[in-house]
C-alpha cells in the first residue's frame, strides 16, 4: 500500500495532518488486463494482414527478366473487370445481374497463372466511383488464385 503524508504533522492552526493510503492493487490489475488485451489484439492484426503496395510514380520495383514479360493489371470499372497484360486486353469481364463476375475473373487468373507459374504479382486499379467492397473482393480473388503480391493503383 502506498501512503501520502503532509509534511510537518499537526500545524499550530489546529488542522489535522493529511494521511491517506492509496490502494494501488486495482490500478495494477487494470494495467495487467490492458497489456494482455493489447498483446492479443496485436496477434490478430498480424494474422489478418494483407501485404499491399501502392504503385505509381516514385515506387521502385525490382523485377526479374521473366517477370518483365507480363505486367498483369486488373482494372475495376463500373461496367466490370478489364484484365490486361503488358497493355494488351486479355479479357473484358462484364457485370452479371449488376454484380461483378468474380468467378470468371478467378478462372482467367487461374489460366494466366498456369501459363506463367512464376508470376505472383498483380496490379489492381479502380476508378473513384468504385465501391470499396468491390476492391477488397477483387483483391481476395487475386489472393485465392496465387497472386499474393498485390499493388493498388487509383488511376485507370
Amino acid at each position: 500500500m502506498a501512503s501520502v503524508e503532509a509534511p510537518g504533522g499537526r500545524s499550530s492552526g489546529g488542522k489535522k495532518a493529511l494521511n491517506a493510503e492509496l490502494n494501488l492493487v486495482p490500478f495494477i490489475d487494470m494495467l495487467t488486463a490492458l497489456i494482455c488485451f493489447l498483446l492479443m489484439a496485436a496477434v490478430w492484426v498480424q494474422i489478418g494482414k494483407i501485404s499491399v503496395t501502392q504503385s505509381g510514380q516514385g515506387a521502385p520495383t525490382e523485377q526479374t527478366p521473366q517477370e518483365q514479360r507480363l505486367n498483369l493489371v486488373v482494372a475495376i470499372t463500373p461496367q466490370g473487370y478489364l484484365l490486361t497484360g503488358n497493355g494488351n486486353t486479355i479479357a473484358d469481364i462484364l457485370k452479371k445481374d449488376n454484380e461483378y463476375d468474380k468467378k470468371t475473373l478467378g478462372t482467367k487468373l487461374k489460366e494466366i497463372h498456369g501459363q506463367f507459374p512464376d508470376k505472383n504479382d498483380i496490379v489492381v486499379m479502380s476508378e473513384d466511383s468504385i465501391n470499396y467492397q468491390a476492391l477488397i473482393d477483387t483483391m481476395d480473388v487475386c489472393l485465392a488464385n496465387e497472386f499474393p503480391n498485390i499493388s493498388v493503383s487509383g488511376t485507370i
